[in-house]
């Protein structure tokens, strides 16, 4: 008996719940061309609650007008924005490759250092060598 009266209430509740949430007045845009609500819910509402509902729909009719009035004007700045941005990210990019090429000139350089260094290193020992013969040779 209890399960039932709570299922019964909560049933009675979630009911009214959905009744009230169909009821209250939408904040966006609820009616046609005609300017008639569209809809079943937006429809319930202006029966239900006419002045709420016709006021909260001029206040979304000027919401949406001014909205759709700035659109060009926030597009443009989006797009002023973007090309900042682009412009600095390719700024970025050319530094990054002029850091790349002076550390791609630097490992350049490096590696030619080690050629070097290592064409030197292999004319020591071969003198080493040399002397070393030559020694033998002299006796020494």
């Amino acid at each position: 008996m209890a399960n039932t009266r709570a299922r019964d209430l909560t049933i009675i509740a979630c009911s009214l719940a959905a009744l009230v949430w169909v009821l209250i007045p939408p904040d966006s845009v609820a009616f046609n061309d005609s300017c008639e609500p569209a809809g079943g819910p937006a429809s319930l509402s202006a029966a239900v609650f006419s002045s709420w509902f016709w006021g909260k729909q001029l206040d979304a009719a000027i919401a949406e007008r001014n909205n759709l009035l700035t659109q060009p004007a926030r597009r443009a700045r989006a797009d002023a924005e973007l090309m900042r941005e682009m412009s600095n990210v390719e700024g970025r990019m050319a530094r990054l490759s002029r850091e790349e090429m002076v550390i791609n000139d630097r490992a350049e350089r490096e590696r030619a250092e080690a050629a070097e260094q290592s064409r030197r290193l292999k004319k020591v020992a071969g003198l080493m060598q040399c002397e070393a013969e030559i020694r033998q040779r002299l006796g020494r």
